[in-house]
């Protein structure tokens, strides 16, 4: 009987946490479905969404696809739902408004099978900024491959490892104490942190097979005024004092650090929290002495600007990365 259920158990349980996307969450599901390789479930876990997201969902009709209903507790939680159900050795995580190529689940398998010694698995993806302007992530080379250090992949440009790009052997994440419930922003980086802490390495392939809808309604960008990621920002300061970390790690650390610092302190800015944003500056010892003291500099003029000035400056920002 024990034979009959794994030899009959699906290979990849898709986990979608839902929150107030009742104008994307169909489409996301039919991306999932219309999958080439189809030995998968679908575990939709709505967080108490407010909108119209649930009956959206319920509308679906697939035997591959449960839904898990509970109270608003953050998308940390939602996903550490979907894991604790999921039949699947590997967790194919994606976000309620984001979206697969048909050959995404495919591509993974692929990875799978050609590195089984890593844990962590990711395809590129296309950024949607909107206005039909789209950016995609970094593609290394060769196309396929297997690096020996997350830690590598960190730095500047797009995250190299991405929340709706990203599937994890589900015991690894077990392993690594799955999400931390709480966390507002950068809950999936600390994640990723912790796997890597254990097993390092990121088998990746270069093809973009992933939709990131950057412009997405009610995302992390609009919801959160504050970009600080708490709990990776401190998994950062604590590889930087890593003795076992290689002096091109640790260089890839410190501009991961100095970028999400950079994010926070202007963000706390934007917010009108400028009493926080000096004393983070006084308290930020940069990493990348050259670039950073320049950045710094000009975040402590921002502390002294009009408002509307720092807006303008972040919507541009917006409108090229």
């Amino acid at each position: 009987m024990e034979h009959f259920e794994q030899r009959n158990r699906p290979k990849f349980s898709v986990v979608i946490p839902l929150y107030n996307k009742q104008a994307y969450i169909q489409e996301t599901l039919r991306s999932v479905l219309s999958q080439t390789y189809t030995n998968y479930e679908i575990i939709v876990v709505d967080d108490g969404s407010l909108d119209a997201s649930l009956e959206q969902t319920k509308s679906v009709q697939d035997s591959r696809l449960t839904i898990l209903e509970q109270r608003n507790q953050g998308v940390a939680v939602a996903r550490n739902t979907g894991i604790y159900a999921a039949k699947g050795e590997y967790i194919a995580f994606l976000d309620a408004d984001d979206g697969w190529d048909d050959n995404y689940l495919e591509t993974i398998c692929h990875l799978i099978d050609a590195y089984p010694e890593s844990d962590l698995f990711v395809t590129a993806y296309r950024v949607l900024l909107g206005n039909h302007r789209t950016h995609i992530s970094k593609q290394r080379t060769p196309e396929n491959g297997c690096l020996g250090s997350y830690w590598l992949t960190l730095g500047g440009g797009y995250d190299f490892v991405w929340t709706s790009a990203t599937t994890v052997r589900k015991s690894a994440l077990l392993a690594a104490g799955c999400f931390k419930p709480g966390e507002r922003l950068g809950q999936d980086l600390d994640m990723w942190a912790r796997v890597a802490r254990i097993n390092p390495k990121v088998a990746y392939s270069s093809k973009v097979c992933v939709s990131y809808n950057r412009g997405a309604d009610q995302n992390a960008r609009t919801r959160i005024k504050i970009a600080y990621p708490a709990a990776f920002l401190q998994d950062l300061t604590e590889e930087l004092e890593n003795p076992q970390r290689s002096s091109d790690e640790l260089a890839a650390i410190g501009q991961k650090y100095d970028l999400k610092m950079t994010a926070y302190i202007f963000t706390a800015i934007l917010a009108g929290e400028k009493d926080l944003a000096k004393q983070e500056l006084k308290r930020w010892n940069s990493t990348q002495n050259g670039k950073f003291r320049f950045v710094k500099f000009g975040l402590r003029c921002a502390t002294w600007m009009p408002h509307w000035v720092n807006r303008l400056i972040y919507q541009i920002r917006l409108r090229v990365f």
